[in-house]
């Protein structure tokens, strides 16, 4: 079959009769919606560099978590520029981009379901709400976006090296925000804040609380970001060596603090050592063992840090939780009291609004806001995802299913998959790396060409 298509039927949405009078507006011209294609895969690759850069640059709208981040702005940019020219979702990505649909219908009514339960916090609940559709927006914006693009090999490889040089200098900057609280009082001087209307912000300014990087004020926010750019470095080039990224990921994520973050990235790399070479494998684990015979020595910088994540090793006692055993036992009594708000939930922006904070695991999250009803189709999409990914049987697919269980993983102690304020722009980067890593074993070497029939 080949490749090259008429430009009518490349970049329409199917395949129209087209007459003389109708053939110059059944599409956009040819040398145009290449152009715009083009500036799409630019903002792209800069969405994927700037991705070590989290704290916002304008404030704008009526509540901070609304200011826009360079991240952001680049990803608007690349789904106005998407807009404007017509080409179907491609064959690979299709069945996902119907499922994510789906969930953002039913994300919608939930919101809905706020004004019919009525329960007394409309004024906080609703702005939650309307922030969790714009992240929304922003997830299935950029899956769309992506999965309409030639995805060629060379394409892939400049990506990878923006992800590459953001992983980087994520990398560098948790570490020098451990050390020192330089980099967040530096950046405090120059971008948006204010005592009383930015929130979580001014903490990450004013505090210095350590191992944040450029990232955000959320501890796993952090630990999510480096795990999501170090598997997505893999799903861009599957063929290169993983080693030395695994092991920057895992000492990323240990001085950031998150403790569900450092346990999710080890079972990832632990999933994906099972997959390398044994040469590689064995000294990875050499690597591993060997900062875990240093860290004593490190007491006097690292003791806190240490002590820390070392309640790992005793996550069955309530006070490890770090108060999430009260927040959890809240929202089960509001569940158990009304069994209504069991099945359809409380509504899209109550968690918060009705409990004071978010249920810090991501089933609890689900369950009170859209009810039993949302978590199953919630189940049901990622089944059929995992299906897929199976399915393919492409090393890319692998490190997207690893990725996946290390993500699940944090999912008991975070929100993981749920498009809360403190995640910034995990999911919408996340449905990027999906979106790639459904790429089929021929396309993954080669064009994505391949178009949806419907």
């Amino acid at each position: 079959m080949s490749l090259h298509r008429s430009p009518s039927r490349q970049y329409s949405w199917a395949t129209p009769t087209v007459t003389p009078q109708t053939s110059r507006a059944a599409a956009p011209p040819t040398r145009t919606a290449h152009l715009l294609q083009g500036a799409v895969i630019w903002l792209a690759g800069a969405f994927l560099l700037f991705q070590w850069f989290g704290l916002p640059v304008l404030a704008v709208g009526p509540s901070w978590a609304l200011w826009q981040t360079v991240p952001d702005l680049l990803l608007w940019a690349a789904l106005g520029a998407a807009a404007l020219y017509q080409r179907p979702v491609g064959r690979a990505q299709v069945g996902v981009w119907r499922g994510l649909l789906g969930l953002g219908a039913g994300c919608v009514l939930a919101f809905a379901l706020l004004f019919w339960m009525r329960d007394g916090h409309l004024g906080v609940a609703v702005p939650f709400g309307l922030f969790q559709l714009f992240k929304l927006i922003q997830i299935l914006g950029l899956f769309w976006v992506v999965s309409r693009l030639p995805l060629s090999r060379a394409l892939l490889a400049r990506w990878h090296t923006a992800v590459l040089i953001s992983f980087v200098i994520t990398v560098v900057t948790v570490a020098w925000t451990y050390f020192s609280p330089a980099l967040p009082t530096l950046l405090g001087q120059v971008l948006p804040h204010g005592l009383g209307i930015s929130g979580p912000w001014e903490s990450y300014y004013l505090h210095n609380e350590k191992g944040l990087g450029a990232i955000g004020y959320n501890h796993a926010h952090v630990a999510a970001m480096v795990l999501l750019q170090a598997a997505l470095l893999g799903i861009l080039r599957p063929g290169r060596s993983q080693m030395w990224v695994l092991v920057a990921a895992l000492l990323a994520c240990f001085l950031s603090g998150a403790r569900a973050g450092l346990v999710g990235c080890l079972l990832f790399v632990v999933l994906e050592s099972v997959r390398m070479p044994l040469r590689a494998s064995l000294s990875l684990a050499l690597l591993v063992l060997a900062g875990l015979v240093v860290l004593p020595s490190l007491q006097g910088d690292l003791g806190g840090l240490i002590a820390r994540q070392s309640t790992l090793l005793d996550a069955g006692d309530a006070s490890n939780l770090a108060g999430r055993a009260d927040i959890w036992r809240v929202y089960l009594d509001a569940l158990l009291a009304d069994p209504a708000r069991m099945l359809i939930g409380s509504g899209f922006g109550s968690g918060v609004a009705n409990n004071g904070a978010n249920a810090h695991t991501l089933i609890l999250q689900v369950v009170y806001e859209t009810g039993l009803a949302g978590l199953s189709v919630l189940l049901i999409f990622f089944v059929v995802l995992i299906m897929r990914l199976r399915a393919l049987g492409t090393r890319a697919a692998g490190i997207a299913l690893n990725l996946l269980a290390g993500l699940w993983l944090t999912a008991l102690t975070t929100e993981t998959f749920y498009p809360v304020p403190a995640l910034g722009s995990f999911l919408p980067l996340l449905a990027l790396a999906l979106a790639v890593a459904l790429l089929p074993r021929e396309s993954s070497t080669s064009l994505h060409t391949q178009e949806a029939t419907s």
